[in-house]
C-alpha cells in the first residue's frame, strides 16, 4: 500500500532559522530546504566529486527574512551564487540542508 502522507513529502520543504556569524558578518534568515528521499540524499552526498555547492544548489529552494542594508533580499540564483563564492558560507548552508532532512517536529 502506498502511503498518501509520504506522497506529500515529494513537494515538501522544511524551514530552518539560521543565525550565524561568518568572519564577523551576521547572517540571519529562514532557509527553505527541499526534502528529499534517502536515495536522492545518498546520490547528492556520496557521488564522486560531490561538493557542498551542489548540495546547496539542489536543496536550498528559498529563504525568508533575509535583510541586507535594511532591504529584503528575494531568493534568486544569482544571489545564491554570490554566497557560494565563500567556502565558509557554502559549508554552513550545506550542513543545514542535510540536517533539515533529519529534523522531525513534535506536535503538542
Amino acid at each position: 500500500m502506498k502511503l498518501k502522507l509520504l506522497e506529500e513529502l515529494k513537494n515538501a520543504s522544511a524551514e530552518a532559522p539560521l543565525n550565524f556569524t561568518f568572519a564577523g558578518v551576521l547572517f540571519k534568515f529562514t532557509a527553505k530546504i527541499k526534502i528529499v528521499d534517502d536515495k536522492t540524499l545518498d546520490e547528492l552526498t556520496n557521488k564522486q566529486n560531490s561538493n557542498d555547492k551542489d548540495i546547496v544548489r539542489e536543496l536550498l529552494v528559498g529563504w525568508d527574512d533575509y535583510v541586507d542594508e535594511g532591504k529584503q533580499v528575494p531568493f534568486a540564483t544569482d544571489t545564491l551564487e554570490e554566497m557560494l563564492a565563500f567556502p565558509g558560507l557554502t559549508a554552513r548552508l550545506s550542513v543545514e540542508c542535510i540536517n533539515a532532512q533529519y529534523r522531525v517536529q513534535e506536535k503538542n
